[in-house]
């Protein structure tokens, strides 16, 4: 018999968090919002919101890890321990990427189109948030699944989120128009944890994902956005230019750590990734 995924502990879980995200817009469509510090013109500015979402993302970090540690393939797993005084709590980071990730991503990328939008945004950013919660929640379940075909299919719709939350968050950063350096610190940031995630191939998997993710991922992408910052385009434009980079890499570097690259796999993604391009590149001119 299948295991079926802890509803009664995953949907209270995201109207949690969808209520938060409520009370950070409420807030920010307030004209007399008072909650607001800039520390310099060169950066983000600062308002209780952005500790409202830090709470949330501590949220649905720690109940996604007692959703996956509640799970009978990791009851007898030996797990990642935190250090010192706290060594007898174990933790499953890798879990708490794409639900953590979803928040910030939905949120950020939504509220740009605050202004235009104005309510329609309040309630496109809770439907999608909370849907991409649940597509998630679920599907970090299901592999864990001894099945092989339920497994791989648990692992495209990840993938698939993935993306998704990348284009949020590249679009995003694109349309911020802060200096090079902070536009390369921030989708460095934005682009690291997912493609940790995306490269590990299971909870213990942790060095090798994390160094490829840091050095690899991490540091072409922050150097594109920085670049891009230049290119007068429109913000969707960049963040699809951006996230099809971090797919064509990620498929790269998957192939390589499966020991499947060869000569036809990478004119594939050299091709996909030209294509993009090309018709981007149109579009804006």
């Amino acid at each position: 018999m299948k295991l079926t995924p802890r509803f009664d502990r995953i949907l209270p879980l995201i109207s949690l968090v969808v209520l938060g995200l409520m009370v950070v817009f409420l807030l920010e469509s307030n004209p007399d919002y008072p909650l607001v510090a800039r520390i310099s013109n060169d950066l983000p500015v600062i308002s209780v919101a952005w500790f409202i979402i830090a709470l949330l993302v501590i949220i649905i970090s720690t109940g996604a890890d007692l959703l996956a540690k509640a799970h009978p393939a990791l009851e007898h797993r030996e797990l990642l321990r935190l250090p010192g005084p706290l060594s007898k709590i174990e933790i499953v980071p890798l879990f708490w990427v794409l639900p953590s990730a979803v928040v910030v991503g939905s949120f950020a990328f939504f509220r740009l189109f605050q202004e235009t939008l104005q309510g329609t945004a309040f309630i496109l950013v809770l439907i999608v948030c909370g849907s991409l919660l649940l597509g998630t929640l679920v599907a970090q379940h299901y592999v864990l699944d001894r099945d092989p075909e339920v497994r791989d299919k648990a692992r495209i719709g990840l993938q698939a989120v993935a993306y998704l939350v990348a284009f949020g968050m590249f679009s995003a950063i694109a349309n911020a128009h802060y200096r090079m350096i902070f536009t390369g610190i921030l989708a460095f940031s934005a682009s690291v944890p997912l493609a940790y995630r995306l490269l590990a191939r299971n909870v213990n998997d942790h060095q090798r994902p994390l160094s490829l993710a840091l050095t690899v991922v991490g540091v072409v992408i922050a150097e594109a956005a920085a670049m891009l910052s230049f290119w007068p385009a429109p913000f969707l434009i960049v963040g699809t230019l951006l996230t099809a980079l971090f797919y064509v890499m990620m498929n790269l570097l998957h192939h390589a750590q499966a020991g499947t690259l060869n000569r036809r796999i990478g004119w594939e993604l050299g091709l996909v990734g030209a294509v993009v391009f090309v018709i981007l590149t149109a579009t804006t001119l």
